[in-house]
């Protein structure tokens, strides 16, 4: 596959699909280099705490983290940014994160230790944002670009 066109016909095609994300958004969880993810086409509802491969509006593919399921739409983020997309149409979602394979270990969505990372990591998640700001300004103060 060499698009993200493809990936989206694939997923309808054949209900399922690995792919290696790229990326920092979803560190620490998935590290793209030895990390490939399981993706399937939805077949029920979507819960807070999925982890999805949706389109945005400029047609870029994301893979994020719902963390608020409303009547009509879903807020994500990815499990290292801060900010929120809200207002994410089902329509807009390709697939649902079931597992993936770390090196080549493979690791459920459904398992224990998985559940208590997500868990764990959405209660830090003030903690984080805050800690990311004062690194930003202290950053600053010292005149770091972060290209140095």
């Amino acid at each position: 596959m060499h698009n993200k066109t493809e990936i989206g016909q694939y997923l309808k095609e054949h209900g399922e699909i690995l792919i290696a994300p790229l990326g920092s958004s979803m560190l620490p969880l998935l590290k793209g280099d030895n990390c490939q993810v399981i993706l399937k086409v939805p077949k029920e509802s979507l819960r807070k705490f999925d982890v999805v491969l949706y389109r945005s509006g400029s047609g870029k593919l994301i893979l994020h983290r719902i963390i608020k399921v409303q009547p009509s739409s879903y807020t994500l983020c990815g499990d290292n940014t801060y900010t929120f997309e809200t207002g994410i149409m089902k329509e807009q979602i390709l697939g649902v994160m079931t597992g993936f394979y770390r090196k080549n270990t493979y690791i459920s969505c459904e398992r224990a230790g998985y559940r208590f990372y997500v868990k764990l990591w959405w209660l830090l998640y003030p903690l984080r944002k805050t800690a990311a700001g004062v690194f930003r300004v202290m950053r600053g103060r010292t005149g770091r670009t972060g290209n140095d």
